[in-house]
């Protein structure tokens, strides 16, 4: 169902800056409209988990589609650019409510020496849906001659989800205490608990890292490394994109591998050797002058992210308590999403500000600094919640 959404979801993006044009806006309009499905999703990423500890989740997921549906088909009628803006932010609350829904029930229903392979499976279906949902849409476009064919695939994708999710979407396991009785109301994650989540190291690692991972794997691949490549280098489109490809497709290729390592050999051994090895690559970047070094560094650098990808949200679910997973991952979302909304704005001031060399070096700073924080962290994997709620 994930890949299908995310299918769904992706299928707009080719003709989202000729809709713009269509309406008489500038290059920055254009990159509203991107950045207002981002909007739309980072409050309902908490608000969404908070909704998913407290009611069933088959309905948030549902609705969730539902309303991702609702804006695709609302989009094809929009007669002026405030209007799809509207949509796109309402697709955004709808993406948000079915991704956090997913990932808590992932945290809810699979054992934890399982997580890590789960989280990179479920990983690899959101790249698989991002890679192929805009040749989707492109196709759809030129089929139908209209830039508004991709939304209507859209609103078909995100139905066949909203069905799906009434029909195998069921209730998470019962919660119970200490002791082992079932709860009859779950525990919440109040003003105290949040207090005491902020304040364990791990969780503000994790956060801290899946901001850094987000920001960097779109502000380099969508942004950073195509200007190097074509200012720098001389490399035109299509080399650009063999670049963005041969990340996309080095990443899918370890993320199973990355679930299986991370249920192995444990979160943190995995993650900080590949923190410090994307410090690495960063200040390799302005060595790769040519487009055969350019394209070994872009493969390197989607495997070391295809390592990190999974591991944050394995280690959410191995920390948070099990009353309110919900409402953990809701804030861990909101980490990626802030990250994958400010990381592209930031790196291209960087590189606009101070050249592409000393861009590369702030990222490896800031990278470095992330690894530092993980120093203080602990290893999950097989960690026991004391006094916790349990999965039965």
């Amino acid at each position: 169902m994930t890949l299908v959404i995310m299918l769904g979801s992706s299928v707009i993006s080719p003709v989202l800056p000729l809709l713009a044009q269509e309406f008489g806006v500038s290059y920055a309009g254009a990159g509203a409209l991107v950045s207002a499905f981002a909007v739309g999703r980072i409050p309902f990423d908490f608000i969404g988990g908070a909704m998913v500890d407290r009611m069933s989740p088959r309905l948030v997921a549902s609705g969730g589609a539902a309303i991702v549906t609702v804006s695709a088909v609302f989009s094809v009628w929009a007669t002026d650019f405030q209007a799809l803006l509207w949509f796109r932010l309402l697709g955004g609350v709808g993406s948000a409510l079915f991704i956090i829904t997913a990932m808590a029930f992932l945290a809810h229903t699979v054992a934890p020496q399982h997580m890590g392979r789960a989280m990179g499976f479920y990983q690899s279906m959101l790249l698989l849906g991002v890679s192929f949902g805009p040749t989707v849409g492109g196709f759809s476009a030129s089929l139908f001659h209209s830039l508004r064919a991709p939304f209507w695939a859209m609103a078909v994708l995100s139905f066949i989800v909203t069905l799906l999710c009434l029909r195998w979407i069921g209730e998470f396991p019962a919660v119970t205490s200490p002791k082992g009785d079932i709860l009859e109301k779950k525990p919440t994650l109040g003003h105290g608990a949040v207090t005491q989540l902020l304040r364990d190291a791990t969780f503000r690692f994790v956060c801290v890292l899946t901001f850094l991972i987000f920001a960097v794997r779109s502000g380099m691949m969508q942004n950073l490394i195509p200007l190097f490549a074509q200012q720098e280098t001389g490399i035109g489109e299509t080399g650009i994109g063999i670049l963005q490809s041969l990340c996309s497709l080095a990443n899918f290729a370890i993320l199973w591998h990355a679930g299986r390592l991370l249920d192995r050999a444990g979160r943190l051994r995995v993650t900080l050797p590949m923190v410090w090895l994307l410090v690495g690559v960063m200040l390799l970047c302005p060595w790769a002058t040519t487009l055969v070094r350019l394209a070994l560094l872009s493969s390197v650098f989607g495997i070391v992210v295809g390592y990190l990808g999974p591991a944050p949200a394995a280690i959410i679910a191995d920390i948070a308590p099990k009353g309110a997973v919900g409402s953990v991952m809701g804030m861990y979302r909101v980490s990626g999403d802030f990250g994958l909304l400010l990381g592209p704005v930031f790196i291209g001031w960087a590189a606009e500000r101070f050249g592409f060399t000393l861009a590369f070096l702030t990222i490896a700073a800031c990278t470095a600094g992330v690894a530092l924080l993980g120093l203080g962290a602990r290893e999950t994997l097989g960690a026991q919640q004391d006094g916790g709620a349990q999965r039965t």
